[in-house]
């Protein structure tokens, strides 16, 4: 399989990237800076993702270099925790910018190169949160933009359909990223005790659902938010 990753310099998407590439898959990656991932499989793109000139440009080079994609997993994000009454609008947009318009940008661009798969079924997975559901307090903007993703999953995945590629997203529990690093622990510690598995989601929770959810086993699986760590 022809993979495409965002976010690949560090954290979730690094492990991914590494893992795919274990297994025998070709893996293009993206970030804004440069990657020290080495491997024959891989190619690297150094691109700002809230920029729509430079979505549409690495694109054209995967089409120039590839011809087709077989999956695209949207992994870049980020996150400010605040309350809303004394996040800076900039701070708020740019969020949207990275966490949903990246998104759908990259979707649209990709799903160009994933109709023309050999693969029966090819695969867009976008990555959410379980900030979602929980509703927590102090990361108004993000979960709405997350929210705004699942939505994407929803909507989107009837309209790929046809074309037969399948659109879902994964909602993560907390896992040790950069993004959670500056938390607390002890709130770290109480989102953990919501979950019905409480420990940390580690990256090896999360290759298993991920390849499952790009790869031929599901199939017959789109439109979907899969939670990990049981958090309903």
């Amino acid at each position: 399989m022809i993979i495409m990753i965002t976010g690949t310099r560090t954290g979730i998407g690094r492990a991914l990237a590494e893992y795919f590439l274990e297994s025998g898959h070709q893996v293009i990656g993206c970030s804004r800076k440069p990657s020290d991932i080495e491997h024959a499989r891989y190619q690297h793109h150094e691109v700002d993702l809230t920029q729509n000139s430079q979505v549409k440009k690495m694109f054209r080079e995967v089409r120039q270099e590839h011809g087709h994609l077989d999956a695209l997993v949207n992994n870049a994000g980020t996150a400010t925790m605040n309350h809303f009454m004394t996040t800076p609008d900039e701070t708020a947009r740019r969020i949207f910018d990275i966490n949903f318009f990246a998104v759908l940008n990259c979707c649209r661009e990709a799903a160009k190169l994933l109709r023309k798969s050999s693969e029966p079924s090819t695969a867009i997975l976008n990555i959410s949160t379980v900030a979602v559901p929980w509703a927590l307090d102090g990361q108004l903007v993000y979960t709405a933009s997350k929210s705004a993703v699942e939505q994407l999953v929803r909507v989107m995945s009837k309209e790929l359909a046809g074309f037969g590629i399948r659109v879902n997203a994964l909602g993560l529990p907390p896992v040790r990223t950069v993004l959670t690093r500056t938390v607390p622990q002890p709130k770290i510690d109480a989102l953990v005790e919501r979950q019905a598995i409480r420990r940390m989601c580690t990256m090896s929770d999360l290759v298993g659902p991920v390849e499952f959810l790009i790869g031929p086993q599901s199939a017959f699986v789109t439109g979907e938010t899969v939670m990990l760590g049981g958090v309903h």
